[in-house]
């Protein structure tokens, strides 16, 4: 009996201490917990960086930087850039791009688990418009890997629970997939969200009309870059026009990310510049403007004083391949102090530069020549915009700001069109479109990307139209960007296809009539 109450209270006892450490730990298990950050958040709230960081990194970034030189749109005279310039290392090293690589992938996650929340089976179903939106930027941001990089980890990218070493797939595979991505916004753009964006989407504020020309005009943009691809060009082309007239009707409608005050938030153009002071004028880019009679040559720069220099003649420009290392050596673009000027993600002259393109292959030169007039117009306001933002810099002004002005407008662009370019489309009008798309991308937007592969995509058509000086580009033209080293060092599919990172010399993506 005894035996048997000290084993019961033994046993009462033990359920006690028991009862009494089960709410220790969970006491305890509560002490770090971070309650006042969500773990979890609704979608519309990931659109909001999933659209400044793709603007700020992805666009206007280290890729629109190290092209602005290959594309000769500036020439680089200080540190990385310099080693852009002259070759040495920056094109072809894995560390070149590890940045951009690393936030585009992120990007690209965001995008998906957008797309991930708002499906069927997610925690927000009826949220169409923003689905869309999910869509078209995983689009967006998968396009600018595969143009840059080629062939890109994707279809087991972004999923580390199940692919710790996620495979590279074809760019052909990978455009597929693209344009399968736009059809689907373009679908769920014509639905409605249950719980809708609002402010939150910082390019549109939620307007599903607005995303949907903005999705079309990507059509266009991908329809364009894989021409020499395809089975059809005429077909391809009537395409390219049908996207276009179902996007935007102006520039008011583009695909800007227009959220630098001066203050806390810079254009990216501009904020390495001030940091970094590795960039000048392009010798190249100024005598295109001079021996072509371009008003915007005369206002393009500036003196190391910051006093535009209104004649060519006398511009201190850095020569395309073999300056000298030197900061505050070279006349530079004035553009470089576009604090405020919005970074173009698709811009409207783009588009009419596309349409205008295909209008002249299909043999409709007539057609063409007014959208050209049009298209020049649009980028001649673009051009004044950005000059607008140098001469008013907030950082700029505290130290004196910028001596000169710009009269560059549409009306400017019609009088030159008539007096210059009109005769020089009528001789060759393909080409005179695409000179005047490249010289259209120059400054302060972020769109010396787009002129890159414009250059690659024409030459894999065979063609060459914007003629680059850089004596190094008879074997050192980078024909593609090199992987980023994070996964050159932990995946071993990019670091068997990188080696030694030479092939960025050799080897053509896809698109541009290469192999991956």
């Amino acid at each position: 009996m005894k035996k048997y109450k000290f084993a019961k209270g033994l046993f009462a006892a033990v359920l006690l201490a028991t009862s009494m450490i089960s709410c220790s730990e969970d006491v305890m298990d509560g002490i770090n917990v971070d309650r006042n950050h969500a773990t979890d958040v609704q979608a519309k709230f990931i659109v909001t960086d999933l659209i400044t960081s793709t603007a700020f990194s992805s666009v206007g970034g280290d890729i629109s930087l190290y092209t602005s030189i290959y594309m000769e749109h500036e020439a680089g005279i200080h540190n990385q850039m310099f080693n852009a310039e002259t070759r040495n290392g920056e094109p072809y090293l894995a560390s070149t791009f590890n940045n951009v690589w690393g936030s585009t992938y992120t990007n690209l996650k965001n995008a998906l688990t957008v797309i991930k929340k708002c499906s069927e089976d997610g925690t927000e179903p009826k949220n169409f418009v923003t689905l869309g939106v999910g869509q078209i930027m995983a689009a967006y941001n998968l396009a600018i890997l595969t143009d840059a990089f080629g062939d890109v980890p994707w279809t087991e990218a972004c999923n580390l629970n199940e692919f710790m070493q996620p495979k590279l797939d074809k760019q052909e595979l990978i455009y597929g997939d693209i344009i399968k991505l736009l059809d689907s916004a373009i679908a769920n753009l014509a639905k409605s969200d249950a719980t809708p964006m609002g402010s939150n989407d910082i390019l549109y504020g939620g307007n599903a009309a607005k995303w949907k020309k903005a999705a079309y005009g990507l059509k266009a943009r991908y329809t364009m870059r894989t021409l020499a691809k395809a089975a059809d060009k005429n077909a391809a082309l009537n395409n390219v026009l049908d996207y276009v007239s179902k996007s935007f009707a102006s520039a008011a409608e583009e695909m800007k990310f227009n959220y630098y005050d001066g203050s806390s938030n810079f254009n990216p153009y501009f904020a390495f510049g001030w940091s970094r002071d590795g960039l000048a004028a392009s010798e190249s880019l100024a005598k295109l403007f001079q021996s072509r009679k371009d008003p915007r040559g005369t206002e393009a720069f500036m003196t190391a004083g910051w006093e535009q220099v209104t004649d060519l003649s006398k511009l201190y420009a850095a020569p395309n391949g073999s300056p000298k290392q030197l900061q505050y050596e070279y006349d530079t673009s004035v553009m470089y102090g576009a604090e405020t000027a919005p970074t173009m993600m698709l811009s409207y002259h783009e588009l009419l530069f596309l349409k205008a393109e295909a209008l002249v292959r299909l043999s409709r030169k007539a057609d063409a020549e007014p959208v050209l007039k049009e298209a020049m117009a649009a980028a001649f306001v673009n051009f004044r915009n950005s000059m607008e933002a140098a001469f008013a810099s907030p950082k700029l002004a505290a130290y004196g700001g910028i001596s000169g002005k710009s009269v560059i407008d549409a009306t400017v662009a019609e009088t030159y069109f008539n007096a210059e370019v009109k005769t020089m489309f009528d001789a060759n009008p393909l080409k005179e479109v695409m000179v005047q798309k490249y010289l259209a991308f120059y400054g302060a937007s972020g769109e010396s990307f787009e002129a890159y592969n414009d250059y690659r995509r024409c030459k894999g058509l065979g063609e060459t139209f914007v003629e680059l000086k850089n004596p190094l580009n008879s074997n050192q033209f980078p024909l593609r960007l090199p992987y980023g080293s994070d996964d050159v060092l932990a995946n071993q599919n990019v670091k068997s296809a990188f080696g030694d990172g030479q092939y960025v010399y050799t080897e053509k993506v896809w698109w541009a009539g290469g192999s991956r």
